[in-house]
């Protein structure tokens, strides 16, 4: 436990130095403000001016923003990894008792226990969805995509440069939840590929007051984040060998 505590601590200690690498944290507390206290201000100015209301599009709005958190947490990761590839760091936990084994698992677990503290936090303060049991099964499926963004970083770029530019290319991969909200029908499977689809249809489907879609959407989701962490590994690995 105690070569897992100075890892975190030298975690803290770097994103701490570094601006990059605390967005990842904290842009999803300033996302929770905003959608906490910003977005009522707006609607009731869209209301008066335009006759628009958003508040009908309040699931929406929580489960396209908290489908950032993912994100965030594992570009903050990722990079961090980059770093330590860059000054061949990963290289010397292998000799140490942590092992490469070790690092590889503490490198997963930390950004998926960052997305599951943030994410909750989202949904449970932000105000813009109902709390419900179900919120357990969205979760899970966002703590594997951390530790999937993390070593779509840290496998495919070169340095910490092409690590930003790739992580603003996987930016693209939260029109998931666009996808399952408003594409129609069979048209939706278009965007199955997409890893944040079945997060976003699994909710969706929970507030609707369907069950069981909801259950074979997590079930699904579930069988594809799974495999892409796996794909995901095994790349890192390769390259890291």
């Amino acid at each position: 436990m105690n070569k897992y505590r100075s890892l975190l601590i030298h975690d803290i200690r770097h994103a701490g130095l570094d601006p990059v690498l605390m967005t990842g944290f904290l842009a999803p507390m300033a996302l929770l403000v905003i959608s906490r206290y910003i977005f009522p201000i707006v609607a009731v100015w869209l209301m008066s001016s335009y006759s628009l209301d958003i508040y009908n599009y309040s699931s929406f709005t929580a489960v396209f923003l908290v489908m950032t958190v993912p994100m965030l947490t594992g570009m903050m990761t990722g990079l961090l990894m980059l770093d330590e590839r860059d000054e061949n760091i990963i290289s010397y936990y292998a000799i140490t008792p942590l092992m490469r084994r070790g690092y590889m698992l503490y490198r997963l677990i930390l950004p998926s226990m960052l997305c599951i503290l943030l994410s909750s936090s989202y949904l449970i303060f932000s105000g813009r969805s109902e709390i419900h049991s179900g919120i357990i099964f969205i979760l899970l499926l966002l703590a594997i995509e951390a530790p999937c963004y993390t070593l779509f970083l840290a496998a495919f770029a070169a340095n910490k440069v092409e690590g930003l530019a790739l992580a603003k290319i996987g930016g693209l991969l939260i029109a998931g939840p666009a996808a399952a909200y408003f594409v129609p029908g069979a048209w939706q499977l278009l965007g199955a590929w997409i890893p944040t689809y079945w997060p976003a249809e699994a909710f969706f489907a929970i507030e609707q007051g369907r069950p069981y879609t909801a259950i074979a959407d997590f079930g699904v989701g579930l069988i594809f984040h799974l495999a892409l962490l796996c794909v995901m590994v095994k790349i890192f690995v390769k390259r890291v060998d």
